[in-house]
């Protein structure tokens, strides 16, 4: 299952503050899946892209 968030806007805000953060954020679903019929752990683990002034016309990623 894929989880898309985008931001654009005023006032900045951190990418820990829309990933992390949450109650519920990508990282405790990655780890502990609570949906899932066996198993606990989600392999597919999570990723992101973002583009910033000092990264060019390339995103930075994280994976």
């Amino acid at each position: 299952m894929c989880r898309l968030v985008a931001y654009l806007g005023e006032p900045e805000t951190t990418l820990a503050s829309l990933v992390l953060e949450p109650e519920h954020s990508l990282l405790v679903q990655s780890y502990a899946p609570g949906e899932m019929m066996s198993g606990v752990v989600n392999a597919d683990g999570f990723g992101v892209g973002w583009y910033a002034p000092w990264s060019g016309e390339e995103p930075a990623v994280y994976r």
